[in-house]
């Protein structure tokens, strides 16, 4: 069984700095989200748990659920060695049709981050809808 480790503050300002910037990416488009994740990323999103590749996820993302807004709230960090787990409940203003006003969508989200020589990627993400903020 493996123990989370207690990371140093430069850890946790890094995995922090790579929290902003997936939300900041998630407003910039395809490109910025794929150059955040491994290769061999996967995400489980969609009202019904939908698994696709990095890839996939960041072109559905920008060509259907364009973000013009993203924001997370509760951020938790927990790190193993090179790998983060964080959680934090994460609010998007999503544009489904240019002639409405964008839609804000509240999920539960997990990340798991993996330390490269580039900086922090994203292995795995998992989205979890929650009702819309009020």
């Amino acid at each position: 069984m493996t123990t989370a480790s207690t990371p140093t503050t430069t850890t946790v300002q890094a995995i922090e700095q790579a929290e902003a910037a997936w939300l900041a990416a998630l407003t910039e488009g395809e490109e910025a989200m794929t150059a955040l994740m491994l290769e061999d990323s996967r995400a489980v999103h969609g009202p019904v748990g939908k698994i696709d590749d990095g890839k996939t996820f960041a072109h559905f993302t920008w060509t259907r659920r364009r973000h013009v807004f993203a924001k997370a709230e509760e951020l938790s960090i927990t790190v193993h060695g090179t790998t983060a787990i964080t959680t934090c409940l994460q609010e998007m203003h999503i544009v489904f049709d240019e002639n409405l006003p964008p839609f804000p969508v509240q999920e539960a989200v997990t990340r798991v981050w993996e330390e490269t020589a580039e900086g922090w990627r994203l292995a795995h993400l998992h989205q979890a809808k929650r009702m819309p903020p009020g």
